[in-house]
């Protein structure tokens, strides 16, 4: 009885058993460029009623970019030796990043086949062979070398705000958009601009679009701000993009021209600067000032005292008589002019009391004449003759004084040997 009822179940098992595969081909053989696409078709194929769970995995490539599909192409049911199966098909755009012979390695392919609803599920891992296929070299390029492929392209900027004088911290935004017909988004290259001494340069996220309507399908926006670091003049490159066109079957540039760019420091700094310099120097002349007026009001007293003293020195000298005396003469008053003849006689005859002319002739008698005249000047015509007072006072006083100096212990002893 027990052997019957396992060869039971063992030919249930065979009855129910299921088988799945994986295919994986290219749906075109023709030859493609740089940057153009080519389809490539992952098929998942089981005799059982029904596929889920499938989960692929298309290896990656520096030769190439996948494009992965959001959902299956299709569904269908093939017979195969007159067994009904299921495939379903998932499209892959490949799209080619170099030329020459690129290799698709082994797609990978895990999934869950079933009978119907309530029956156990049986899980596949699966693995494809490789394919291979060919990219051309666009004419005029490098086989190493990139170049977008496509039938419309065109690249333009535009500077915010316009100028080419900078003032050190200013920032001026680029903008550059790329447009193309044909080829994914992504493969529009990266416009790069790097950072230097004098501008400080912060890129933000491409924006990317696809899906456009007219000439152009695809789009890219790079945006830069460059913010200006110190004085000076800076260039920064012209920035160059080769394409093919795959009308004209011909290599075509688009250019971005070189920018050149003045940096010169801030005017209101400078002006900063200059406001700065002259508020310290008017703190120190005001400072200097303070000092002065609280040292001359302490030192004042003090120096009141020494003018004084030296003025009443001076007044006392015989300089200081003698031109007394010739004030008085400057002012024509006689009285006055007599009184300070006397005082200023006596600085240089201390020895005699001198209270008239005639002490003087007594004194002096070789000198006489010249007081006669002197005497004279002052009352000649009833007013005083200036000139005339002048110059006798002048030279009685060039007289004296040579005589006072041969000998100043006693200009008597001098005089009258």
């Amino acid at each position: 009885m027990r052997s019957k009822i396992l060869l039971f179940l063992l030919l249930t098992l065979m009855l129910f058993a299921t088988d799945g595969k994986i295919k994986v081909y290219i749906k075109s053989n023709e030859e493609i460029y740089t940057s153009q696409k080519i389809t490539v078709a992952v098929e998942l194929m089981t005799d059982a009623f029904s596929i889920s769970d499938a989960k692929i995995t298309f290896p990656a490539s520096p030769g190439y970019m996948v494009q992965v599909p959001k959902s299956a192409a299709f569904i269908r049911q093939e017979e195969i030796n007159g067994t009904d199966w299921q495939v379903v098909n998932y499209e892959y755009d490949v799209y080619a990043l170099k030329a020459g012979t690129i290799t698709i390695s082994p797609v990978k392919a895990l999934f869950s086949a079933s009978m119907g609803y309530g029956q156990p599920k049986t899980e596949f891992d699966l693995q494809s062979e490789a394919l291979h296929f060919d990219v051309k070299v666009p004419e005029g390029m490098k086989s190493d070398k990139f170049v977008l492929v496509t039938n419309n392209f065109m690249l333009s900027h535009i500077l915010r705000p316009e100028k080419k004088q900078l003032i050190v911290g200013d920032a001026v935004e680029l903008e550059v958009t790329q447009k193309a017909f044909g080829v994914p988004d992504i493969l529009l290259q990266p416009v790069v601009y790097r950072s230097n001494a004098y501008l400080r340069v912060y890129g933000k996220e491409p924006l990317l679009k696809s899906g456009l309507s007219g000439t152009y399908d695809v789009s890219r926006t790079d945006h830069f701000t460059f913010v200006s670091n110190m004085e000076g003049n800076v260039t920064l490159p012209a920035q160059k993009i080769l394409w093919w066109n795959s009308k004209t079957k011909k290599v075509q540039s688009e250019v971005i021209p070189e920018m050149q760019f003045e940096i010169i420091s801030d005017p209101q700094i400078a002006l900063d600067a200059k406001k700065a310099r002259e508020k310290r120097l008017l703190l120190l002349v005001g400072f200097l000032l303070l000092t002065f007026l609280l040292f001359y009001r302490i030192a004042s007293p003090y120096i009141r005292c020494y003018r004084d003293k030296r003025r009443r020195q001076y007044e006392k000298s015989e300089k200081g008589k003698y031109e007394r005396l010739l004030k008085s003469i400057e002012s024509g008053k006689i009285a006055r002019i007599y009184q300070d003849f006397y005082v200023w006689i006596g600085t240089l005859h201390t020895e005699t009391e001198i209270k008239s002319f005639k002490d003087v002739y007594s004194c002096y008698p070789e000198f006489k004449t010249n007081f006669i005249k002197f005497e004279n000047s002052l009352v000649s015509h009833g007013s005083v003759d200036k000139a005339t007072c002048l110059s006798t006072v002048k030279r009685l006083r060039k007289a004296l004084l040579k005589v006072s100096k041969e000998d100043t212990c006693s200009l008597v002893k001098k005089l009258n040997p």
